[in-house]
């Protein structure tokens, strides 16, 4: 396995170059790859996840926060609705065979490539850049049961966080992605913290391979889509989400 870590560098440049093109978060892709590639246990598959994307969405959301565009009070009202979700999903991927997280993450993978095709999200400026937070509360059912699939598979809630944001908050477009960049980051860190905290090993070494992996590709990703037709590049992401998510639902039985 020591030998196999240092792929994680080039995985890590390919995996967040492509998501922060797309926008999205790089769990759905670093838990296949953990899993099928290096065949790392899932416990140990989630919490590295987890790690690596805190270092990616660390630089994200600090450089949100320094323009102001993302609503904080929001940011932490949703960590707060997250946190039981977190630690359900945390024991049930100690409780799930390795098996059924598999078929989990396979069926995830799916869904997330067929929302990924149906969303039409545009990046318009009507909206608003707060939200009270009373508003909020009558979603906190719905924000806590996506939090359990990023605690038991390190997946990212943002692809349903900024539907959610502009549809139901109607917040200006460049608000909800900051704000929910900076959710997921505190989501990563309190489920990696939940995660050791119940005893979950992680694998320094490729961590220590896959974090300067990250950051490199976070850089090229918005570069990728000054000069890749969008349409091409989001049909290259769906047709790999589908290979990935038929293999998972097929190496689980």
């Amino acid at each position: 396995m020591s030998t196999m870590a240092v792929l994680a560098l080039p995985a890590g440049v390919v995996i967040a170059t492509l998501v922060s093109a797309v926008g999205i978060g790089g769990g759905i892709l670093w838990m296949p790859f953990f899993l099928l590639f290096l065949q790392l246990p899932p416990e140990t598959a989630v919490v590295t996840s987890l790690l690596v994307q805190t270092a990616g969405m660390g630089s994200g959301s600090m450089a949100f926060i320094r323009k102001g565009a993302a609503d904080l009070p929001l940011a932490g009202f949703l960590l707060l609705l997250t946190l039981p979700g977190l630690a359900l999903g945390a024991l049930l991927t100690r409780r799930l065979s390795s098996a059924n997280l598999e078929l989990a993450l396979g069926i995830l993978t799916l869904t997330t490539a067929f929302l990924f095709v149906s969303a039409s999200q545009r990046y318009a400026e009507r909206g608003q850049d707060r939200v009270p937070l009373k508003h909020v509360r009558q979603y906190g059912a719905v924000v806590s049961c996506l939090a359990t699939a990023s605690g038991m598979l390190s997946v990212s809630i943002g692809e349903w966080l900024v539907p959610l944001m502009r549809s139901r908050l109607k917040l200006r477009m460049r608000v909800a992605v900051a704000t929910s960049i900076v959710t997921i980051f505190g989501t990563c860190v309190a489920g990696s913290a939940l995660h050791l905290l119940m005893g979950a090993p992680t694998d320094l070494k490729i961590l220590a391979w896959a974090v300067p992996g990250v950051l490199i590709g976070g850089q090229i990703g918005p570069r990728v889509t000054e000069t890749i037709n969008e349409r091409v590049l989001k049909e290259l992401f769906v047709f790999l989400l589908t290979l990935i998510g038929i293999h998972l639902i097929y190496n689980s039985y």
